[in-house]
């Protein structure tokens, strides 16, 4: 296998095309009058997102869900869901870190860049979650899917928001903001146990990237969601990169480096790389520049499969503990 077809693994490639596609989606603040947000989880209930707003009438009973972050505070607050994204093994609307889903939940299927507005139709939805639905690429796809139920966009653009914040637009959106708060603080609590217990974290660098082709995207930008996460924990991408200009055929906060360049990756004390395919990691690390680089030569060079891929590039309130064990033991070793 060549590389992973992005209807199946929407992996990092497809969501930084994402991401560029809806950077300028953003919508103005509400001005002063306009309808409010529910506080207390009654309905009607009017929220605001990157494609306008949205009024719910009731609280919604057959949810579907088409971003993994949508399905995973969805499910972990007990919202009924009926239809959800696939995962990115391609075995069902299951993640890694919550309890398979009953087997009656459908799972949402379909080829990159949109699912079939038909086929979501059939499960007969009274609301869309698609905080953080990353084939919605533009205003045209929204639309169909609005004509089917009410849809819920992400507040800004797709990963604009912190991790909490989109958590807390699912949590208006269901009704359930109080259940979502409380995933928020364990997830804030589960970081800080982290980087109370490694401090030796303070201060390193890593870098975060993928391997496809003959470029590989590292994602640096200050405001991308994986690096807010791993900010908190004490890391930072390195100086070099942090002003670096995001090379223009990917998305924003995404600098692309060549083979030829891979020296650069040095500068990180810690690398974590993924692959669009089995070639994609052979060719990597069979690279003799890339032998070279010193996170290899160090032992801290982490590769990473397709599920802590997508945690790590759009991390979630839910997926946090579990995205954190999965990176303890590379956490560990830079910590000394």
């Amino acid at each position: 296998m060549t590389s992973a077809p992005l209807g199946r693994f929407p992996v990092l490639a497809a969501l930084l095309a994402a991401t560029a596609v809806l950077a300028g989606c953003s919508s103005p603040a509400p001005e002063q009058g306009a309808p409010a947000d529910s506080a207390d989880g009654s309905y009607p209930v009017t929220v605001m997102h990157a494609f306008g707003e949205t009024t719910i009438p009731e609280k919604p009973q057959r949810i579907v869900a088409l971003g993994a972050n949508d399905l995973a505070v969805a499910q972990a607050v007990g919202a009924p869901v009926v239809g959800a994204v696939q995962n990115v093994t391609g075995s069902g609307p299951a993640l890694p870190y919550l309890d398979p889903l009953p087997d009656e939940v459908l799972a949402i299927s379909g080829e990159a860049p949109s699912f079939s507005a038909e086929q979501i139709a059939t499960f007969d939805p009274d609301l869309i979650l698609a905080v953080s639905a990353w084939q919605i690429a533009d205003r045209a796809s929204y639309d169909q899917l609005a004509a089917i139920a009410p849809v819920i966009g992400p507040a800004e653009g797709l990963y604009a928001a912190s991790m909490q914040d989109d958590a807390r637009q699912v949590g208006r959106a269901i009704g359930e903001q109080e259940k979502v708060e409380e995933l928020i603080t364990t997830a804030e609590e589960q970081i800080a146990e982290v980087r109370a217990q490694l401090p030796g974290l303070a201060g390193k660098t890593y870098l975060y990237g993928q391997a496809r082709g003959e470029i590989l995207p590292m994602v640096v930008g200050e405001q991308n969601q994986s690096t807010v996460f791993m900010r908190a924990l004490g890391l930072d991408v390195p100086e070099s990169f942090r002003n670096a200009p995001a090379s223009d055929d990917l998305a924003p906060g995404t600098v692309g480096v060549s083979y030829e360049e891979v020296g650069r990756l040095s500068d990180a004390d810690l690398l974590i790389m993924t692959f669009a395919g089995t070639d994609d990691r052979a060719a990597f690390e069979g690279n003799e520049l890339v032998k070279r680089v010193r996170a290899v030569q160090e032992g801290s060079y982490t590769p990473v499969d397709l599920d802590t891929a997508v945690a790590l590039q759009a991390p979630n309130p839910v997926s946090a503990g579990w995205l954190l064990d999965q990176l303890r033991p590379s956490l560990e070793k830079i910590a000394g």
